[in-house]
């Protein structure tokens, strides 16, 4: 019962305090452009300090939105000179409907890290691809049956090879366009990642797929990126491909970056960052490696009490 009332206090401080954060902030944003610009030029703007964050497990609600206190949060940084981009396990074409007029200041690690996407441009670097795999994998794919089978293409769309009922509900709450195409059409060097989607979760997925491809199952590299999705991929991208393409256009390097990661899928970056963050509830891997903490988890905020930190810090270091 004291364990109880103890902790009904301190969940009960928390959002008090979360909540008076983000009054102030929300009133900083109606200061005018004038102290943003002065702010940016004794903080950020000298550093080149750049945040990766985690799109989908850190600034995202469950219904798949950005909130309004992370949007305004975020354009408080950006506005005070910080540099931002994210890391998404989905299509650019999905992130950009999720960040609206938000703006990145490096290339986006899309597609789970797979594409390197520079929105400003509207062009990205694949990092892997399934070239030569047409007839090995892409043709036999379809003896899957009872499976969602959906591509995620260099050129940053998304292609249906089978509608099912979970890849039709992904779709639709990931804000994903696509279009409908046969494995005829084909190229394997055009194709970053397939994602698979089971309807019941009872289904073999792993028999499944292994009846449909043979031995080439084993060459490939699977991943459950949630409890009906499962990934493949030719092999594993490197932390310090990611890093490259995201440093080497805006000529930083990993030393100047910090990773604010909510997934396992980031282990590598959070190890390879000089500086990584993560949420209080973050996988028990990540809160190992990571350099700091949030108090709060990523439904009470962490993503807003990580980005108003950085600008009172620097605030407070001007």
């Amino acid at each position: 019962m004291i364990r109880k009332v103890i902790a009904t206090v301190i969940i009960s401080l928390v959002t008090l305090n979360y909540i008076q954060a983000q009054d102030k902030f929300k009133r900083e944003l109606s200061l005018g452009a004038s102290f943003g610009t002065t702010f940016s030029k004794v903080s950020f703007a000298q550093t080149k300090v750049q945040q990766i964050c985690d799109l989908d497990h850190l600034l995202l609600a469950g219904d798949g939105n950005m909130p309004q206190v992370v949007r305004d949060v975020l354009q408080l940084f950006s506005s005070r000179g910080g540099r931002l981009t994210v890391f998404s396990q989905r299509s650019p074409r999905a992130v950009r409907a999720v960040l609206g007029g938000l703006r990145l200041a490096a290339p986006a690690l899309t597609c789970g890290g797979t594409l390197a996407y520079r929105f400003s441009e509207g062009s990205g670097q694949p990092l892997c691809s399934f070239a030569g795999c047409e007839e090995s994998i892409f043709k036999k794919l379809p003896a899957a049956v009872g499976l969602g089978i959906a591509l995620q293409m260099a050129d940053g769309s998304t292609r249906v090879l089978r509608m099912s009922t979970a890849l039709e509900r992904h779709l639709r709450r990931e804000f994903t366009p696509f279009t409908l195409c046969s494995p005829a059409d084909v190229k394997g060097e055009d194709v970053l990642r397939i994602l698979l989607y089971q309807d019941r979760q009872q289904l073999p997925i792993q028999a499944l797929l292994e009846k449909a491809l043979g031995d080439n199952a084993a060459m490939l590299r699977s991943e459950r990126t949630g409890m009906d999705v499962m990934v493949l991929t030719p092999g594993a991208v490197s932390a310090e491909a990611m890093l490259g393409a995201v440093c080497l256009p805006v000529n930083c390097t990993a030393d100047q970056l910090t990773v604010a990661a909510g997934c396992s899928q980031m282990l590598e970056l959070v190890r390879q960052a000089k500086q990584s963050v993560v949420p209080a509830d973050a996988p028990v891997e990540l809160r190992l490696a990571a350099s700091q903490t949030t108090l709060t988890d990523h439904d009470t905020g962490a993503a807003a009490e990580f980005f108003y930190g950085l600008v009172r810090s620097a605030e407070a270091a001007s």
